[in-house]
C-alpha cells in the first residue's frame, strides 16, 4: 500500500516534535561517559559492517547490530547510543531497496528509535543502571530490563506504524519475536565486550568484534546456500509437475500458477518468438486471471536488437526509470517493477517470460535465479506437451485431407451423446456423405487424381464446419458430420445445401493415367444420409449405423445424388 501525501507530513511533523528534543534531552538530563574517539570509531566501522550484512531467517529479516549498539550505551550513555542508531539507520537506508522514499523511511525509523533510546534508557537509570557497571550482578540484571524494554519497545511502535499505514500485520508476532531472540542473545557479547573493554582495551576487538563479523559472515554464506538449496527443491518440484502435464495449455496455466506462489507478481506474460524476431503472445495473466487479450501490457510484433529486452539473462528492473529502457514495451501506470528471462531450448532463445509488481523493488536477485530455472524446466516441458500433441493429432487425423479420422469421430460421437443425457445438448444430427461412383473416377483418371477430389471435397465441407460441428473422414470416399443441437429438418436442409453445391461445381485434376499430363475438369456428385439422436437411436453406434442405413437404402439405392433420411425401420428420400 502506498504511503499517501497526508501520512508524510504527519509523519514529518512528528519527526520535528519527537527527534529534536529526544536529542536535546539526551543531552542534558542523562550522564555521558568519558569519550575514548578512537574507541567510538572502531566501534562505529563494526557497526557499519554489521548493517550491510543483514541475515534472512524464517523469512524474517535480522540484522545483528544491537550488541554493538547495546556496548556504546554501557559505556557512553543514551546520547552516543542515539547518535549510533541513527547511523544505523542510515547505512540501511542506502543498503537495502523498498519502494519508500529514503526520506520517509528515515524519518520513521528515526521517531521510532529516538523513543526507543530514549524511554529505555531512562529506565535503565532508573533501576540503578550507570555507566561505570563496578557491579556485576547489577549490571546484568539492569542491562536485561534494558534489552528487554529496548526489544519490547520498538516492536509495539513499529506495531503503531503498521496500524498507521494499515498494513497487515500477519507476520508481525514472528518478526517480534525474532527481534527480542536476537536482542537477549545479543546482550551477553555486549556485557562481555564491555568486562573486555576493561581489562584489554580496545585489544578486545580482536576476542570479539572481528570473531564476530567472521561468524555473521559465515552464517550469511551458509543461509544462502541454503535458500539456493530450498529454491532448487521448490524449482525442482514444479519442474516435475510440469513435466506431467501433457498438453501445451496445461503447461501454460501449471507453470503460471506454480511461479506466483514462489515469486509473487501482479502479472505475467509469455511471449513466443518465432523466426528469431516476430513476437505473439501465448498466455497473459493479469491479476487473478487469466486474459486473452492483455490490458496491462503491448509489446511490438517484432523484436530488435535495440529494444532493451535481454536474449540471454534474467533481468530486473526495479523502477519505472529502468522499466523505460524496454522500448517498445508498455506496461500499466501501476507497474513500478519488472522481471524479464529469456525462455531457451538447446541454448536458442525462444520466448520471454515477463512478470510485473506493483511494487518498486518488487523482484530480488534470488526470485530471477528462481525464473532462470523454472525458464528452463518450461521450456523443456512445452517442446514435451508440443510433441506430444502434435503425436495425437497425427493419430486422430487423416494423413490425406488433414480431417479428424474414424478414431476421433467415434470418442467424439460418445461425448456429444453423454453431453445429451447431462441436458448440455438438446439432439444430436448425423450427417454422412459419400462420393458417387467415386471407383469409377479412380479407374479413369488415376488413384492421384482421385486422392485430389477427396481433398477437394474435403476443402469444400471445411465451409460448413464451425467450433460446434465436427467434421471427419470416416473412410474412402465417406465423410461424416457431427451437428450438436441441430434438429433433423436443419440436418437435411445442410445435407441438401451440400448435395447441391457439389453437384453444381467443378473440380480440377491432373489425371496420371495416359500420357496426356493437362489439367482437366470434373464433375461429380455425392449421395447422402440423415438421423437424429435420439430419436432415431438410443446410442452412438446405433446412430452411426441407422444414418449409414439412410445413405445407402435412401441414397445410393434411390438413384444416387440424393439425400437419404433415417424415419424408424425405413428410410425417405427427398426429391431433388
Amino acid at each position: 500500500m502506498k504511503v499517501t501525501k497526508t501520512q508524510k507530513w504527519q509523519v514529518y511533523a512528528l519527526w520535528v516534535a519527537v527527534v529534536p528534543i529526544s536529542f536535546v534531552m539526551a543531552f542534558h538530563f542523562f550522564p555521558t561517559g568519558q569519550m575514548n574517539y578512537v574507541n567510538l570509531s572502531i566501534n562505529l566501522l563494526i557497526l557499519i559492517a554489521i548493517m550491510m550484512l543483514p541475515i534472512a531467517f524464517d523469512n524474517v529479516t535480522i540484522t545483528l547490530e544491537r550488541w554493538v549498539i547495546f556496548t556504546v550505551f554501557f559505556n557512553y550513555g543514551i546520547l552516543a547510543e542515539m547518535i549510533f542508531m541513527q547511523v544505523a539507520m542510515l547505512v540501511l537506508l542506502f543498503t537495502q531497496t523498498t519502494n519508500l522514499s529514503k526520506v520517509f523511511r528515515f524519518s520513521v525509523n528515526s521517531i521510532i528509535f529516538a523513543i526507543v533510546s530514549l524511554v529505555s534508557g531512562s529506565v535503565y537509570y532508573l533501576v540503578g543502571g550507570t555507566p561505570l557497571f563496578e557491579n556485576i550482578g547489577l549490571f546484568a540484571l539492569t542491562g536485561f530490563i534494558y534489552a528487554s524494554l529496548y526489544s519490547i519497545i520498538n516492536s509495539l511502535l513499529l506495531f503503531l506504524y503498521f496500524k498507521f499505514r494499515k498494513l497487515k500485520t500477519t507476520d508481525f508476532r514472528k518478526a517480534a519475536r525474532w527481534d527480542y531472540i536476537s536482542s537477549m542473545l545479543l546482550l551477553p557479547f555486549a556485557i562481555s565486550f564491555c568486562l573486555l573493554l576493561q581489562l584489554y582495551g580496545n585489544k578486545a576487538f580482536f576476542l570479539i568484534g572481528i570473531p564476530f563479523l567472521i561468524v555473521l559472515l559465515v552464517t550469511r554464506k551458509f543461509l544462502k546456500s541454503d535458500q539456493l538449496q530450498d529454491v532448487l527443491s521448490s524449482a525442482a518440484a514444479i519442474g516435475h509437475q510440469l513435466s506431467d502435464q501433457l498438453l501445451v495449455d496445461d503447461v501454460l496455466q501449471t507453470f503460471t500458477g506454480k511461479l506466483r506462489n514462489v515469486v509473487p507478481y501482479e502479472s505475467a506474460y509469455i511471449v513466443d518468438l518465432r523466426i528469431g524476431e516476430n513476437l505473439k503472445l501465448l498466455t497473459a495473466i493479469e491479476g487473478k486471471f487469466r486474459v486473452s487479450e492483455t490490458n496491462r501490457f503491448s509489446f511490438p510484433m517484432k523484436k530488435t536488437d535495440k529494444d532493451g529486452l535481454n536474449m540471454d539473462e534474467t533481468k530486473l528492473y526495479v523502477n519505472k526509470k529502468s522499466i523505460a529502457s524496454l522500448i517498445g514495451y508498455q506496461f500499466a501506470p501501476s507497474v513500478e517493477s519488472v522481471l524479464t528471462a529469456p525462455i531457451k531450448r538447446n541454448r536458442k532463445t525462444e520466448g520471454f517470460l515477463i512478470l510485473t509488481s506493483t511494487e518498486k523493488f518488487g523482484f530480488t536477485d534470488i526470485q530471477g535465479e528462481i525464473v532462470t530455472l523454472l525458464a528452463g524446466y518450461f521450456a523443456v516441458a512445452v517442446e514435451k506437451a508440443r510433441y506430444y500433441e502434435r503425436t495425437v493429432e497425427k493419430s486422430i487425423r487423416c494423413g490425406l485431407t488433414n480431417l479428424h479420422n474414424f478414431r476421433f469421430l467415434e470418442e467424439k460421437l460418445n461425448e456429444e451423446v453423454i453431453r445429451f443425457h447431462t441436458n448440455e445438448i438438446n439432439s444430436l444430427s448425423v450427417i454422412i456423405l459419400d462420393i458417387d461412383l467415386f471407383k469409377g473416377i479412380n479407374d479413369s483418371y488415376g488413384h492421384q487424381s482421385g486422392n485430389d477430389l477427396l481433398i477437394a471435397f474435403a476443402n469444400l465441407l471445411r465451409d460448413y464446419q464451425t467450433d460446434d460441428i465436427t467434421l471427419a473422414r470416416y473412410g474412402g470416399e465417406e465423410f461424416v458430420l457431427l451437428l450438436p443441437n441441430y434438429s433433423k429438418d436443419e440436418a437435411i436442409e445442410m445435407a441438401e445445401e451440400i448435395r447441391r453445391t457439389v453437384e453444381q461445381s467443378n473440380f480440377v485434376i491432373m489425371p496420371d493415367l495416359g500420357e496426356a499430363k493437362e489439367p482437366t475438369v470434373v464433375q461429380m456428385t455425392i449421395s447422402a444420409g440423415v438421423a437424429t439422436f435420439p430419436e432415431d437411436a438410443s446410442n452412438g453406434k446405433e446412430l452411426m449405423r441407422n444414418v449409414d442405413r439412410a445413405l445407402y437404402i435412401g441414397g445410393k439405392q434411390a438413384g444416387r445424388n440424393k439425400v437419404g433420411i433415417y424415419v424408424e425401420e425405413n428410410t425417405q428420400v427427398t426429391i431433388n
